[in-house]
């Protein structure tokens, strides 16, 4: 007698994952700046990626994954290291979760200053915060957000509105840390999407009532590491590793 099995695929959480290892950053996509794949200290493994930001204007790097057409729901983290002497300045950018267009993966990008339409794009970074040094460097872990119903700035333009970790979170300098966030879209139509972060497995803040977009034609599909340096008097160094994006929440957000 025969007995016949039907199997079912099985769908990884896991969206996308890099420790750096292989040495190179072909999983990556616009690459931008000075990075190096070093093996001097890694959180895991034997090798990291390191940023280096130069003195300037809008000077760092930046490498991006898309993973289009993307997903309603995402979880994400990476480690982190920023050197013992970082001093961004005032302001700067870290890592950002774009929502693109599905038709459309930059749409999200070069979007500075601009209120997002619900059907054109969003986008949720997650970062330190200076507070125009108010805050030990390198600052305050908060979300750095553009969406619809966003707060217009005082200078009359769109900058991303600051959700900050209450109680302050201050992010250290010169030993790893683990950050990472979570994304639900609203349903179109709704107000019902929300976003959560972490360090080190410490809830910084859960924002609910978000509404991302009016369409589906926007999802949640890159992910990118920056250093980003609005206005930097030195050289600034920091090193990721261990990055996945999943599906699923991590332990730590359940």
């Amino acid at each position: 007698m025969f007995v016949f099995v039907l199997m079912t695929a099985f769908q990884s959480p896991e969206v996308f994952s890099d420790g750096f290892e292989s040495g190179k950053l072909d999983a990556w996509g616009d690459n931008r700046g000075t990075i190096e794949i070093v093996t001097d200290a890694p959180y895991e493994g034997k090798s990291c990626v390191k940023f280096t930001g130069e003195v300037g204007t809008g000077e760092g790097a930046h490498i991006v994954k898309w993973f289009m057409p993307g997903y309603d729901e995402i979880a994400v983290k990476w480690a982190v290291k920023f050197a013992p002497d970082f001093d961004q300045g005032n302001h700067m950018h870290l890592c950002a979760v774009g929502g693109n267009r599905t038709d459309n993966k930059w749409s999200s990008m070069g979007q500075a200053g601009k209120k997002p339409t619900g059907t054109d794009f969003f986008v949720t970074n997650l970062e330190p915060w200076s507070d125009w040094g108010r805050n030990p460097k390198p600052g305050q872990l908060m979300f750095y957000s553009y969406w619809p119903d966003m707060v217009k700035s005082p200078d009359g333009m769109y900058w991303g509105n600051n959700l900050k970790s209450d109680p302050p979170i201050i992010v250290p300098r010169g030993k790893w840390v683990v950050m990472s966030m979570w994304i639900k879209l609203n349903t179109p139509g709704a107000s019902d999407g929300e976003q959560a972060f972490w360090l080190d497995g410490v809830k910084g803040g859960h924002w609910k009532g978000i509404r991302f977009r009016s369409s589906d034609v926007l999802r949640l599909n890159s992910l990118s590491l920056d250093l980003y340096l609005h206005d930097s008097k030195k050289v600034n160094v920091a090193w990721f590793d261990d990055v996945v994006v999943s599906l699923e929440k991590f332990t730590w957000m359940k």
